[in-house]
């Protein structure tokens, strides 16, 4: 990783600078990046190297000052990142100040697009997040409400809702717009995290739902609540975690979409003038027959053709067979084979996609009784199918201080579980029946978030 420090007055810094980096397959934790010696000084280009997750392809960075030190201020032209297993590079520009003071854009953090080849890997966005309060009475709040937004690209970070198109925010029956722009998209959307701080003398707050509206993608994405968050309500919790409601629209129960690809061999014999036929085999159901008709020169060599069949949804699929077959149904003369290379399943509602590898010459039969059968070597799964798995799980955390002098404490103590599909946020633990403050002392806590995965 190489970060250069810009060559303009003051520019050096001696902060405490953090990064966080965030791929298609993921994204890393936040890194306090180490300062030794002279490093992010005027001018200067400091590399080191830092072992991650493999989240390639990666897709942006955050990078977060804390203010701290005798220089807070830094002005950061570029970073990059070379993949020392891959070679790749990937460029992150801002050519701008990381300041309270100076600049125009006065932040501490900044996100930062991958760029390769020129290309940058996410587009920028205007965000537009309308929240809708409940029609009940006391559903309005005057805490301070805060949102993050988790996508197919990551999250948008900590978004306070304070200028709203309501002079008095989040009163009852009452819809807030907020308007957020110069982000980087995140793509699809997943799930919302919204809390607020308790303050204010009415804080408990319920909530309808919150629509999220990316403005590039010209898509709006909803999250429905219709819960309270207050200390005095329901479950005691000031955050929730609201999925998103668009991918349940999509119905599996009927029928699906598949889009075939097949991939001839390049050898001049590889090639058909006959039909073929493909069958699915799902771990819920095999689907029908589908034929491949070879029409407008199919299957020649080296060629990629596409199908598109409906079927009922077989499930994750685990294996394929083909045959080839002729068009009239006339018996086969000579030993004829079509030279398949690869077969690509694409199901068209999730984007779920199954590779299977053959290259294998598939013999000319006139009947569908010879065939081959190839197993699954790869899948990719979209992120709408892994949204559409996610669940909302209570978790209990059992909290158990020592049993030694001055163990306990009167502070207020919070948690972040982490697992492989995130974190649950930063959670209070609240005071129980058996507190922190006494030595030995057994506290069970418990609140509701969806899947984290294996912490």
């Amino acid at each position: 990783v190489t970060f250069v420090t810009g060559d303009t007055q003051y520019a050096g810094t001696d902060t405490r600078i953090f990064l966080t980096v965030f791929g298609a397959n993921g994204s890393t934790e936040e890194m306090l990046l180490p300062k030794n010696g002279d490093r992010f000084e005027r001018g200067q280009d400091d590399t080191f190297s830092m072992e991650v997750d493999d989240i390639a392809p990666l897709k942006k960075v955050r990078l977060r000052t804390d203010g701290s030190g005798s220089r807070p201020d830094w002005f950061l032209d570029k970073m990059l990142m070379r993949n020392l297993t891959t070679d790749e590079v990937y460029v992150f520009m801002y050519e701008n100040w990381l300041s309270k003071t100076n600049g125009p854009k006065r932040t501490t953090v900044c996100e930062l697009p991958a760029v390769v080849d020129d290309e940058e890997m996410v587009e920028d966005t205007t965000y537009i997040i309308q929240v809708q309060t409940s029609d009940i009475s006391g559903a309005g709040t005057d805490a301070n409400v805060f949102l993050i937004v988790f996508g197919e690209y990551g999250d948008t970070g900590t978004l306070p809702l304070k200028t709203s198109t309501n002079r008095n925010k989040f009163e009852r029956k009452n819809k807030d717009t907020f308007r957020f722009p110069d982000l980087l998209s995140l793509g699809e959307l997943s799930k919302v995290r919204v809390w607020h701080d308790n303050k204010g003398p009415a804080p408990g707050w319920h909530l309808d739902y919150i629509d999220v509206r990316d403005e590039t993608m010209d898509q709006t994405f909803r999250f429905p609540c219709d819960r309270w968050l207050a200390k005095n309500e329901d479950d005691g919790q000031i955050m929730r975690e609201l999925a998103c409601a668009n991918n349940d629209s999509i119905d599996l129960s009927d029928k699906t979409k598949y889009e075939i690809a097949t991939t001839t061999g390049h050898a001049e014999d590889a090639s058909t003038t006959e039909n073929a036929w493909v069958i699915l085999e799902g771990r819920k159901a095999r689907s029908k027959e589908f034929v491949l008709e070879n029409k407008k020169k199919k299957f020649v060599s080296g060629a990629t053709d596409t199908f598109e069949f409906s079927s009922k949804h077989v499930g994750e699929i685990a294996g394929i067979c083909i045959g080839h077959i002729t068009k009239d149904g006339k018996k086969v003369k000579n030993d004829a084979f079509w030279h398949v290379m690869e077969v690509v399943v694409t199901e068209m509602e999730l984007g779920n996609k199954y590779f299977f590898h053959c290259d294998a010459k598939i013999p000319l039969a006139a009947k569908r009784d010879q065939f081959m059968t190839f197993e699954c070597f790869k899948s990719i799964e979209s992120f709408a199918s892994k949204v559409r798995k996610l669940v909302p799980v209570k978790y209990e955390i059992i909290v158990i201080t020592g049993d030694v002098k001055g163990a306990g404490t009167d502070a207020n103590v919070f948690v972040t579980i982490f697992g492989v599909n995130g974190d649950s946020g930063k959670r209070h633990c609240g005071r129980s029946s058996a507190t922190c403050s006494s030595e030995g002392a057994q506290t069970a806590l418990s609140w509701r978030c969806w899947t984290s995965g294996n912490c």
